[in-house]
């Protein structure tokens, strides 16, 4: 799980709603998307996340909100045919099993997922567990719980021998009883949030997903944003960037890059970025010298600190003569795993 998934369903049961979270338990061939996959369907159908787009996701999605008025899990196997990939255009096949997971805002679940989302945002660490029933009752009790890194157990499922911390997403088999679980590893996974969606994003993007990056992308233009663009996206949004930031939660483990279509625009997400109460891993903005000189005075009059700023990469990327955007794009990522593995403690000497 992720911490974008994890804040939006806590937020969806503060508001007294239900959702459905859709998790790849199992794959077999050349699926899009691994195990450990998820997204999260809403009451009103919207989409959070990704299990891979195409035909597999829409069948989930339609499934999903059917669990979700009934209230009933459900181990779901989807296997592609060589037709449907034909038909669909795609170049992945295969077979996933996934979990549906109707999660309602009865106020021990509520309670719950308000720990698993202070423990993303606080930087700790932990293990979720989760019972997988076919075809049950989602109101069940006893069906998840969170090992804390600090060995603090919160929630139970009874005559489950607690398992050691996952270090990746996956399947136990418990044979007394007869029981299956599903581990989900809980850390700031590093992130990268893309504000604009033109083409040095698309190949930022495809970059950042190839090092293992989650990434969302942004922009306040429909026609820059969308899944034939950016097709393995963890999120898109589609809106202003002052109501993005109304919906992320920006982390320690949040890497962030700006380039947007216009300078009014890069100043305005900078500015709330810097507003944030996390100082994320990285900011970075596109533009020139004059350029950043000219936001950095702006920003100062609107009140911010010198020191702050002193914090930005901009002009973005590793100086290495880039021009075109694929060589940007290049520059920029360059710069991420620089500053990624100094954090890591894994930089080289000079």
């Amino acid at each position: 799980m992720n911490a974008n998934i994890c804040a939006r369903i806590y937020r969806t049961l503060k508001n007294g709603k239900g959702a459905v979270l859709i998790r790849i338990v199992q794959r077999q061939g050349s699926a899009p998307r691994g195990v450990g996959s998820i997204c999260m369907v809403d009451a009103d159908g919207v989409l959070s996340g990704t299990i891979g787009g195409g035909l597999l996701e829409y069948r989930a999605v339609e499934k999903a909100k059917v669990l979700l008025k009934q209230k009933r899990t459900s181990l779901f196997t989807v296997k592609m045919t060589a037709k449907e990939i034909a038909e669909e255009g795609m170049i992945c096949g295969g077979r996933v099993e996934l979990f549906f997971e109707p999660i309602l805002p009865e106020d021990d679940t509520v309670e719950f997922f308000r720990i698993v989302d202070e423990l993303f945002q606080s930087g700790g660490g932990g293990t979720l567990i989760t019972l997988l029933r076919d075809e049950s009752d989602a109101l069940l009790p006893d069906t998840r719980m969170l090992i804390k890194k600090d060995g603090s157990v919160i929630g139970t499922i009874p005559l489950v021998k607690l398992p050691g911390h996952a270090n990746r997403p996956y399947l136990l088999e418990v044979s007394e009883p007869d029981r299956t679980i599903f581990l989900e590893l809980i850390q700031q996974n590093p992130e990268l949030l893309l504000f604009g969606g033109g083409h040095i994003s698309t190949f930022v993007f495809s970059l950042a997903k190839t090092i293992g990056f989650q990434v969302s992308v942004f922009d306040d233009l429909s026609d820059f944003v969308t899944r034939e663009r950016f097709p393995d996206a963890d999120e898109i949004y589609d809106m202003s960037y002052e109501d993005a930031f109304e919906k992320i939660s920006i982390t320690e483990s949040s890497y962030i890059v700006i380039v947007t279509r216009g300078h009014g625009s890069d100043k305005d997400v900078l500015e709330l970025v810097l507003k944030s109460d996390v100082s994320p891993a990285y900011v970075g903005m596109i533009g020139s010298i004059r350029k950043r000189d000219t936001i950095f005075e702006a920003l100062v009059k609107n009140g911010v600190t010198r020191q702050t700023l002193a914090g930005v990469h901009s002009p973005i990327g590793l100086d290495i003569g880039a021009k075109t955007p694929e060589e940007i794009a290049v520059s920029i990522i360059a710069e991420i795993i620089q500053v990624k593995a100094s954090r890591d403690g894994r930089a080289h000497p000079n």
